[in-house]
């Protein structure tokens, strides 16, 4: 019984040292000076908590709507479901970033990017989500996700992070509004759906501008984020590099990376080089140990040819591949006179021309997954050769032409006299109702809808498709063509 008493008496002592020392640094956080809670904060499972009131504010955030988002999902089911999921772990890795803001110091941009690689990952798996089930039933449910999810990269945008969140909500609710055109009055829970997720973001706004008005909040008083970088970005370090996937156990090690020249590689082709000048230099001579190819031996008179269609080619997959097949140049966006020159952009969503005047033109050139939005009046805009872009403008005096694209987005807030839309496959015009009267010319170009506002301020847009199938006969010796009818 002695034995048993002092034991207990020990196990007591242990635990209240350990409970007055929990206390301690529960303190040091709370008072946001503690250099020693620094470590603890950048634990490998996570940081302490913070009680800043800019991660109160997130969680509230967080059960209000992502949680309702997320329940919905789940009732929707399928990939909605699987892509709630990816959305509430990009979201909890979010927090954990505005955690770690709380309690460290701002660190250098390296760090930023390193705690922020959880959140982009998921991001990149949610987009990806979609661009794998284009053909699902639910792809309009995929797309107001994805095009809103990258509002989480608020974390890394100064000095204005709020207008870059309400720019992702926008691109959202293209397609939610899709959802709700859909659905009012079918089934409710479509659209309690699409409405959790656009609420969820304008409230992120709200949020945004109270706590981070121009970056994201860092804690001058906190400890070394350095920490909590490395534990945060060490999961997954070849995934965010780009590297090749880990070979199989018992399998044959990986090829070596390509474009390797250093070491005896290197000394080996510089050999091989000299060789090959040292042949040409002897003029007509180097020619003299090539075999005669005789008649037999010409690809016109062999007899063992086989005529093989490749099975790989895909519908659409001529123009797809011939957009990417010439190298793209460097990224632009500067006025030349008077002519705005926006190239070469990729994933850029928050290109705003504000500097306008009603002799500029603007001409949007090999732009893919990227937005424009021009302010004010100009003379004409031109895009060209894009893909997966959106060019939302206010008034344009002469014309707007799409050529040479793919999956477009062209929205007028003002007016504009004429479109034209030529070669191009997948294109959605939005008309304001001062653009109504606009006329649209089509050539060559498939997939074409003009969206209009509804007869009502309340009603939903109304989306009409431009004929692509006509039908001609000859009447009374002059052809007589008109627009092929589905019914």
């Amino acid at each position: 019984m002695a034995n048993l008493e002092k034991a207990v008496q020990a196990l007591v002592g242990r635990l209240e040292t350990v409970t007055a020392r929990l206390e301690q640094v529960e303190a040091q956080l709370a008072s946001g000076a503690g250099q020693g809670a620094a470590p603890a904060a950048a634990g490998s499972s996570g940081v302490g908590e913070s009680s800043a009131a800019s991660v109160k504010e997130f969680d509230d955030l967080v059960s209000q709507y992502i949680n309702q988002y997320v329940a919905l999902s789940e009732k929707v089911g399928g990939l909605v479901k699987d892509q709630a999921a990816l959305v509430q772990k990009a979201i909890a890795a979010e927090r954990q970033l505005i955690n770690v803001a709380a309690q460290s110091k701002k660190p250098s941009p390296d760090v930023q990017q390193k705690l922020f690689a959880p959140v982009a990952d998921t991001v990149k798996q949610i987009v990806d989500l979609r661009e794998k089930n284009r053909p699902s039933p639910l792809f309009n449910h995929l797309s107001a996700i994805s095009e809103g999810i990258p509002a989480l990269s608020w974390v890394l945008v100064s000095p204005t992070p709020g207008p870059f969140v309400d720019e992702a909500r926008s691109a959202s609710e293209f397609y939610s509004n899709r959802v709700l055109k859909d659905f009012k009055g079918k089934e409710q829970l479509h659209v309690d759906w699409a409405l959790s997720f656009n609420t969820f973001l304008k409230e992120l706004q709200k949020y945004v501008k109270k706590f981070h008005t121009t970056e994201l909040s860092w804690n001058p008083k906190g400890g070394d984020a350095s920490a909590a970088a490395g534990s945060a970005s060490a999961p997954a370090p070849a995934k965010s590099a780009g590297g090749p996937p880990p070979p199989p156990a018992g399998g044959p090690p990986p090829p070596p990376p390509m474009g390797d020249v250093s070491g005896s590689s290197n000394k080996a082709a510089a050999v091989d080089m000299s060789r090959v000048f040292g042949e040409l230099s002897k003029g007509e001579a180097v020619t003299s140990g090539l075999k005669k190819v005789t008649n037999d031996m010409k690809s016109k008179n062999r007899t063992d040819k086989v005529a093989v269609v490749p099975g790989e080619i895909k519908k659409g997959a001529g123009a797809s591949a011939g957009s990417k097949s010439a190298p793209r140049g460097p990224p632009k966006l500067a006025l030349e006179g008077s002519k705005w020159l926006i190239e070469n952009q990729v994933d850029n969503k928050t290109i705003v021309i504000t500097d306008t005047a009603p002799k500029q033109t603007v001409l949007v050139y090999r732009c893919e997954g990227s937005v424009i939005q021009i302010k004010g009046k100009v003379n004409a805009i031109a895009i060209d050769g894009c893909r997966k872009t959106g060019v939302v403008f206010e008034n344009a005096i002469s014309s707007v032409e799409v050529v040479n694209s793919i999956s477009v987005e062209v929205q007028c807030t003002g007016s504009v006299p004429s479109l034209a839309v030529d070669k191009t496959s997948g294109c959605q015009l939005f008309l304001s109702k001062d653009c109504l009267h606009a006329e649209i010319v089509t050539s060559k170009s498939d997939e074409m809808n003009v969206i209009i506002p509804g007869a009502t301020p309340d009603a939903d847009p109304v989306e009409l498709s431009v004929p692509e199938q006509f039908k001609t006969i000859v009447k009374n010796g002059r052809l007589d063509t008109e627009a092929v009818q589905h019914v």
